[in-house]
């Protein structure tokens, strides 16, 4: 995962932070003032670090590999039967030969069209993979909060300066491996996509797995 993906996520994920645990106290606290104590989570080392997330990319750069070995191999084939065709441009009639090359160009076409789709349903299951992890990640940084009697709690890319002792990413982590060490990441060949013909015309996408609390499998 990119570092500018990573950023995204993070920020897309937990932007609300703050918020959500600032305000979870109710009116009635906010009506009295309460000072609040800040917590930092290190959201992006999480999505890198936790077992589920190295669990996740393991699992997308397998399909990644599968997928590249699949490439290669038409593309060897179609390299062959262009250079056929151009061997028979002066032994065929014009004719024949501009519909083969028309045929050519299709399957040349298709090919690309083919290896988008895989890309695209590729990076799609890993999205939706990462962002149960990100979930989870939320829940646990409240949960320990909560333990550690904080009322507000931010991720570390949204500031700049702050005192170590306020970092609560550890027992994050901690917690996080413990109940969450491993996600399901979905056959990109099978997901439905928002944009999928299905799911278009009114067919539910196919819900993400729930997550499995056991023991990492790597």
């Amino acid at each position: 995962m990119t570092s500018s993906f990573k950023r995204a996520a993070a920020t897309a994920l937990f932007a609300g932070m703050a918020v959500i645990f600032s305000t979870s106290t109710g009116f009635a606290q906010a009506e009295k003032r309460v000072t609040p104590i800040l917590g930092i989570v290190d959201t992006d080392l999480l999505l890198q670090d936790s077992l589920a997330a190295k669990g996740v990319r393991l699992e997308r750069d397998k399909y990644a590999t599968t997928y590249q070995n699949q490439v290669r191999d038409m593309e060897t084939k179609l390299r062959a039967e262009d250079q056929e065709l151009a061997q028979q441009r002066g032994v065929l009639a014009p004719d024949v030969f501009q519909q083969r090359a028309t045929a050519f160009q299709q399957k040349l076409a298709d090919f690309q069209t083919q290896v988008k789709d895989k890309q695209e349903r590729l990076d799609y299951a890993f999205q939706q993979s990462m962002s149960l992890i990100g979930n989870k990640i939320m829940a646990v940084s409240g949960e320990v909060a909560k333990a550690q009697g904080i009322n507000a709690v931010m991720a570390r890319n949204q500031l700049m300066i702050f005192d170590p002792g306020m970092d609560i990413t550890k027992p994050v982590l901690d917690k996080l491996n413990q109940t969450l060490a491993t996600v399901e990441f979905q056959n990109p060949e099978t997901l439905q996509r928002p944009a999928d013909p299905a799911a278009a015309a009114g067919a539910a996408p196919a819900a993400p797995a729930a997550a499995k609390p056991a023991p990492a499998k790597r």
